[in-house]
């Protein structure tokens, strides 16, 4: 039995899961979401990366870890664990062994577009971020329908970035199949920076999708039917 571990991305938290964890369950296979308390300061990924493998405990048979957005910069290291058997990066920021996100971003800014670069998100002082409603619909939820791109973004919370600060743990990729996929609409992390990126990781499958950078929200078969194809894989026995 395979089952499903959902990483979320900042401003996120596992709400925006659950129509895809129910074509999941529907098809057969179960999903655990877990929340990742970005909204809090001072957190790093080692704390992040406990309640994943907490969750992983709960979890009966293998597992396919799933990150989405920075759940990229955990999702890999997640994937190490001896019962995960398959890694997604679902338009996701891919880490470089002991460089942090930030020095990834200044090296190569055009990881991200140029719409989240010059987007007027609130910055505070501690140096979180909020992301306003409109600015959330035009950078992630642009191929949402209307109304479910408007609760989307009402639900955006303030988020901490200790984690995209600190050096990345992932000293070698997992070696475990592993499946990048890029979002042809996506206005914060463009397709064509994870295709790129997606050459640096030995074995790597990557594809697309016809979405926004929140296709859980907007794609929801599409990434289902994906998952599903990918989950029943032979060489993740």
């Amino acid at each position: 039995m395979r089952s499903f571990l959902l990483i979320h991305g900042a401003w996120h938290g596992g709400w925006y899961w659950r129509p895809l964890a129910q074509l999941l369950e529907a098809a057969g296979f179960s999903s655990e979401i877990i929340e990742l308390p970005g909204d809090q300061p001072g957190r790093y990924l080692g704390d992040d990366a406990a309640i994943a493998f907490d969750a992983i405990g709960r979890i009966d048979g293998d597992v396919i870890v799933v990150g989405h957005s920075l759940g990229g910069l955990l999702a890999p290291f997640v994937a190490s664990h001896p019962r995960a058997c398959g890694l997604v990066m679902l338009a996701a920021l891919l880490p470089e062994f002991d460089v942090s996100a930030a020095e990834q971003r200044e090296r190569n800014p055009e990881i991200y577009s140029r719409a989240y670069r010059e987007a007027p998100l609130i910055r505070h002082a501690d140096g979180s971020t909020e992301v306003p409603p409109e600015v959330g619909i035009d950078l992630m939820f642009n191929t949402c329908a209307p109304d479910v791109a408007e609760l989307a973004a009402s639900r955006l919370r303030r988020q901490y970035w200790e984690s995209f600060a600190e050096p990345s743990p992932v000293w070698c990729w997992p070696d475990v199949p592993t499946m990048i996929v890029g979002c042809t609409a996506d206005r914060l992390t463009p397709s064509t920076a994870m295709r790129e990126a997606a050459r640096g990781i030995p074995g790597a499958e990557y594809c697309e999708i016809a979405s926004d950078h929140t296709p859980m929200l907007s794609a929801p078969e599409t990434l289902a039917d994906l998952l599903i194809t990918f989950a029943d894989r032979s060489d993740l026995l």
